[in-house]
C-alpha cells in the first residue's frame, strides 16, 4: 500500500507516518528480491492479460482458467484467476452467448460459413488471423493473416474461401484489394451465409450488417482453435510474426487438405 501512496507523489516519510510503518522497513521491503510466489503471480497476470486480449475481451475467469490448463498445463483456481484479473483491471463479458438459432443450424456443406479472428502473441507485435469454417463439416475453407485486425483481413479470408469453394487454387488467403463491408457483400452474393463470432466483432473485423454467430458457431470455432494450438506446439510467445505466420500457413494448409 505504501508503494502506491509514494507512487502518487507523497514523500516516503509522510506516507510511512500516515500508514504507521517504519521508513527503514519500507526501504528494506523495496530492496527485497521478489519471492517465487510473487514472480509466478506476475507471470500468470501477463499470460492472463494476453489470453483475455486474444479473446477480444470476451473470456472470463472460467474460460481463461481452461486456456491456462490447455495451453500451458497450468492448473489455477478460479478464485486466483479472478483475483489477478481484478488487479489487472480486466473482466469477461457478462451474459450468455447468442441463443441457439434453429433456422440457422448447420444443414449441408456450403450452406453457412463461420468467420472468426484470433490474435496470437509474439515478442514484438500481435499477429491476427481470420478463418472461415464450414458450419456443417467444420472444415477450414479460407484464412488470412496480418499484423493488424480490420475488415480487409476478413475480406481476404472470405475471398479465399469463395475461391476454394469454387474448386480453384488460392486457399492461402489471396491478395484482397478492397476492405470495408465488401466481405459481407461477397458473402451475400455467394450461395452461403456468413456468421461472425463475438471475437471478430469485438476486434472490429465484422461488417456492419453481418449475421451474429450463435452458440453452435462459437463451439465450432473454439474446437478448431484448440486443435490449431495443439498442432502449433511452438514457443510462447513466438519470437517474431514471420516465424509464426509461416507455421500457421503450414498448419492451416494441413487442416484444409482433403482427408
Amino acid at each position: 500500500m505504501i508503494a502506491g501512496v509514494v507512487a502518487r507523489g507523497f514523500p516516503v516519510r509522510r506516507a510511512a507516518a500516515l500508514l504507521d510503518v517504519s521508513e527503514s522497513g519500507y526501504y528494506a521491503w523495496r530492496a527485497r528480491t521478489p519471492s517465487p510466489r510473487e514472480l509466478r503471480r506476475a507471470w500468470l497476470t501477463e499470460v492472463i492479460v494476453d489470453i483475455h486480449r486474444e479473446s477480444g475481451g470476451a473470456f472470463g475467469y472460467r474460460r481463461i482458467g481452461q486456456q491456462l490448463l490447455c495451453r500451458y498445463g497450468v492448473s489455477v483456481s478460479h478464485a486466483t484467476v479472478e483475483s489477478l484479473m481484478k488487479r489487472a483491471g480486466i473482466c469477461g463479458r457478462t451474459g450468455r452467448l447468442h441463443a441457439p438459432d434453429r433456422q440457422s443450424g448447420a444443414r449441408t456443406p456450403g450452406d453457412r460459413w463461420i468467420v472468426d479472428v484470433q490474435a496470437f502473441t509474439t515478442r514484438r507485435r500481435p499477429l491476427y488471423s481470420a478463418v472461415v469454417l464450414d458450419a456443417a463439416s467444420r472444415s477450414l475453407m479460407g484464412w488470412s493473416t496480418a499484423e493488424s485486425a480490420d475488415r480487409l483481413l476478413v475480406h481476404r479470408a472470405v475471398m479465399a474461401a469463395i475461391t476454394r469453394a469454387a474448386g480453384t487454387a488460392g486457399a492461402d488467403g489471396g491478395d484482397g484489394a478492397d476492405g470495408g463491408d465488401e466481405a459481407g457483400r461477397n458473402a451475400q452474393r455467394s450461395p452461403m451465409v456468413c456468421s461472425f463470432t463475438e471475437r471478430a466483432r469485438a476486434l472490429g473485423c465484422a461488417p456492419a450488417h453481418g449475421a451474429a454467430g450463435n452458440w453452435y458457431d462459437h463451439a465450432v470455432v473454439n474446437a478448431f482453435w484448440d486443435s490449431v494450438h495443439r498442432e502449433l506446439d511452438g514457443p510462447s510467445p513466438w519470437p517474431d510474426a514471420r516465424a509464426l505466420e509461416d507455421r500457421l500457413s503450414k498448419t492451416f494448409d494441413h487442416f484444409a487438405r482433403p482427408a
